[in-house]
């Protein structure tokens, strides 16, 4: 399936003329630069989630019904408009 794929892309970048090329070139850097981004936070997540494994089931609790009291703080109340 993957070289189909490939075979597939590359069989339409050669229908493009050669004056667009610099525009799907340019798209395909900023596709690939997003890409590498969410993978750099995928992975920055990941190390943080996994600090929370050093810490005692008590103060992890804690640390969820902080979260939850300040959340409903911040976003459970009525607004009026």
């Amino acid at each position: 399936m993957e070289a189909k794929l490939y075979k597939s892309v590359l069989k339409n970048l050669s229908l493009i003329p050669e004056a667009y090329l610099i525009e799907v070139n340019a798209y395909l850097e900023n596709l690939r630069n997003r890409i590498s981004h969410k993978e750099k936070n995928r992975l920055a997540i990941l190390a943080l989630a996994g600090s929370w494994s050093d810490m005692p089931e008590s103060d992890f609790n804690d640390f969820l019904n902080e979260a939850r009291e300040s959340g409903n703080q911040l976003f459970g109340r009525e607004v009026e408009l």
